[in-house]
């Protein structure tokens, strides 16, 4: 089992460049990791402390300008909304939130244009948390890309929401939708519209180091090892249609070097998990996250349902906690690190699991929304490695062949879930463990314009602080296993000093 030293860090910040070339169409926004110190009233969130606490804020940010002349603004990334949105001036209650990102004001801006005065609002499921404002149309820029005419909600009121979104989901996600009305072209559809990208699909690198980021319109080979494999998205059965990046997880199971594998779920368990990058933890039953609590001999924290771990102790143990998708085991490759607060945390009746930054981080995923799939693959931390591969769109000239799990996929619905607040969950003290990917399914390989990405093309040799793998024959039926050694969280007001 190879190691791996991972920094710890405070939130995290979505630095932003451009990498846009004739060919392959595609728009890249580079990640890069900062430290945020905010103080501010302990009952939102803690003060930080060095580079080890958090304010109890997991957030990635894209860096953008709006209007002319751009008025720089920072926005959290989100897969499981649809909506762009930022405050407006004097629209942040500084009581109830720190206020982060900056504001834009249409008014000084010589391209906006006021489309609907009063017609944004959103309404959180975090108590006491929404916004208010209006929906303006104006220029936006992303690096040296520039979306002309963006619709974007510009916050008159903004209530326990810590900062703007970049919402990139499905048409479900837009808050105008759940008022009954039809879906406006987001970021995605104007980046297709006006022919920077040919296809509604992105890749997603979070990385654990200073740099990683997200592509709209292809993927890059060089960020991961092994195949991508496509998960089918599942539909929500209340809407009748595909609403959220929601797959079905089938297994969960614990794997000890000198005990062996235990299985958390049983034979038949299956169950719908959203892969959402705008919550930071990671969300499981009850049931499972007591069976891993007493594991790991977690202690509770009062008021709160995270859980205490001990560090020293989880430093030097070697197990993993496998996540399944479509079948039971695999081979495996797998990176240790540290932990103090377990990043799993247990979820209600009637909320929906959640597969956070904790369970993203450490995977390259790829959004196909033409397609309704996600594929997965296994990430090259740090890797400098690149090759960007354009994915083809609808209407490409490519013939793509696509491969899936295969006809007998597991299959799962998933009921309609409301938004939470911006931030939603804590942050990671130290980045998470490296994931397990393993495999025992036909390679899946994204459709390319021109072609088609070979296995070999996809796994190049890992970069220095990548994680090794050794992948067996494929067989028919599919499996996607994501392992990790161990959860790096800390708790939002707790200040927890890491060495």
């Amino acid at each position: 089992m190879a190691e791996l030293s991972l920094r710890r860090l405070c939130i995290f910040a979505l630095g932003l460049f451009s990498l846009v070339a004739a060919q392959p169409k595609v728009v890249t926004f580079a990640l890069s990791r900062t430290e945020r110190h905010v103080l501010e009233k302990r009952k939102y969130a803690g003060a930080l402390l060095g580079n080890d606490i958090l304010d109890g804020k997991g957030l990635y940010w894209v860096n953008a300008s709006v209007g002319t002349p751009p008025q720089p603004v920072q926005l959290q990334l989100d897969t499981g909304s649809r909506d762009v949105w930022m405050f407006g001036p004097q629209s942040c209650d500084l009581n109830t939130s720190p206020c982060l990102g900056n504001a834009y004001d249409p008014t000084l801006s010589s391209t906006s244009k006021i489309l609907d005065k009063g017609g944004f609002t959103i309404q959180y499921v975090t108590p006491g948390s929404g916004v208010k404002g209006d929906y303006v149309g104006d220029n936006s820029g992303f690096g040296s890309v520039t979306v002309q005419g963006l619709t974007m909600g510009v916050a008159r009121q903004a209530q326990n929401v810590i900062t703007g979104i970049m919402g990139i989901g499905f048409a479900a996600g837009e808050s105008i939708v759940s008022q009954g009305q039809k879906p406006y072209k987001n970021i995605i559809d104007m980046l297709v519209e006006q022919e920077l990208i040919d296809t509604w699909a992105y890749s997603l690198w979070l990385n654990d180091a200073n740099f990683g980021g997200i592509m709209f319109g292809g993927y890059d080979t060089g960020k991961f090892t092994g195949d991508l494999i496509a998960l089918p998205i599942q539909p929500d059965v209340q809407a009748g249609g595909i609403t959220s990046m929601t797959v079905a997880w089938t297994s969960l199971s614990l794997t000890d070097p000198k005990q062996g594998t235990q299985s958390l779920t049983g034979e038949s368990f299956i169950a719908p998990a959203i892969l959402d990058s705008g919550t930071a933890l990671t969300y499981v039953p009850k049931d499972l996250y007591q069976q891993l609590a007493a594991f790991a001999q977690v202690v509770e924290v009062p008021d709160s349902d995270l859980g205490a771990v001990d560090c020293e102790q989880m430093r030097s143990y070697k197990g993993t906690l496998d996540y399944g998708f479509w079948g039971p085991n695999g081979p495996k490759l797998s990176n240790g690190n540290d932990t103090c607060v377990l990043g799993v945390v247990p979820i209600t009746d009637d909320s929906p699991i959640l597969f956070g930054d904790t369970f993203l981080r450490s995977a390259y995923v790829v959004y196909d929304l033409d397609q309704q799939q996600i594929a997965i693959a296994p990430t090259r931390f740090n890797s400098e490695d690149t090759n960007i591969v354009e994915i083809g769109g609808k209407t490409g000239s490519s013939s793509p062949n696509w491969k899936t799990t295969g006809s007998n996929a597991a299959k799962v619905t998933q009921t309609a879930t409301r938004l939470q607040a911006p931030g939603g969950g804590l942050s990671p003290a130290t980045a998470p463990t490296g994931w397990v990917f393993s495999q025992t399914a036909t390679p899946f390989h994204l459709p390319v314009k021109g072609g088609s990405v070979t296995g070999d093309q996809a796994s190049s040799s890992p970069s220095k602080g990548a994680a090794s793998s050794s992948v067996g024959t494929a067989v028919p039926g599919a499996f996607a296993s994501i392992t990790v050694a161990s959860l790096c969280m800390i708790m939002g007001s707790m200040l927890i000093v890491l060495q």
